[in-house]
């Protein structure tokens, strides 16, 4: 009894000390997810920057872990003095170190949360660990992949980068307005908010035989409108091609021959 009292009395004893720490742990955290938060909104963290930003939000991270462990040190009794600087400059030149070598390391081609494509099965990655991968499909059925077979895959990760592109494949007459329905698509695309201007939608002419012209068009979008733009696109495009008397989209013909 007498025992626990006394333990009792050294964990009341280091509560402002467990508080502090904690206090400046999680303020430092939330100081960086904020920073971060400002710096994505300026810069692509997929873009050309995607290598600094890793290393250095994760030197501030690893920073407020130093902080944190010396400050705790400190208020425990232990002698701190001159470890400070030492230390902060280790953590400084195993950044550079990452810097350089993060290029060469192994990445996993996904994390939980991504939208994938693994062998025929798409959908969203709820969980992975070393004997399998867990996803979730579109019509809500879920897939268990051994991980040795998801890894030995072909993977295509719809998440990785931020925007993914909309193709359009269209044929029209080959005697309608050509241009015309080339300004038409380029006026759908343009005009849907969800579509971004760089890099700008385009519209190509692929071929064109005795009766069909085939143009395919295309737009970037945020990879969670991908879906549903596509969807308001086609919609727009039908329409719009549909009531005007100079384009027609070329439908599948079927000649019947009969025999004499």
């Amino acid at each position: 009894m007498e025992e626990l009292q006394h333990l009792t009395g050294q964990l009341a004893g280091y509560g402002s000390v467990i508080a502090t720490i904690l206090a400046v742990m999680l303020g430092g955290i939330a100081a960086v997810v904020m920073l971060y938060k400002l710096a994505t909104s300026v810069i692509n963290p997929a873009g050309h920057y995607a290598r600094a930003m890793k290393v250095g939000f994760g030197t501030l991270y690893a920073m407020i872990l130093v902080v944190t462990c010396l400050l705790a040190a400190e208020k425990i009794g232990l002698n701190v003095a001159g470890l400070g600087g030492p230390v902060i400059l280790l953590v400084m030149v195993a950044s550079v170190i990452v810097f350089f070598l993060l290029p060469f390391l192994p990445r996993l081609p996904f994390v939980v949360g991504d939208m994938v494509q693994i062998k025929d099965v798409m959908g969203t990655v709820e969980a992975m660990t070393a004997y399998q991968v867990v996803m979730r499909t579109f019509d809500g059925q879920t897939v268990f992949i051994p991980t040795a077979v998801a890894m030995a895959s072909a993977i295509r990760n719809f998440s990785a980068i931020p925007h993914r592109r909309i193709e359009m494949k269209i044929d029209i007459y080959a005697a309608d307005d050509i241009e015309r329905a080339r300004s038409m698509l380029l006026e759908k695309m343009n005009d849907n908010p969800k579509v971004i201007e760089d890099p700008a939608p385009a519209v190509y002419i692929v071929n064109v035989t005795g009766e069909r012209a085939s143009m395919v068009a295309y737009c970037w979008v945020e990879n969670a409108d991908w879906f549903a733009t596509r969807d308001a696109l086609w919609v727009a495009v039908s329409s719009t091609f549909a009531a005007d008397d100079k384009v027609n989209l070329a439908l599948p013909q079927l000649d019947v021959i009969s025999a004499p």
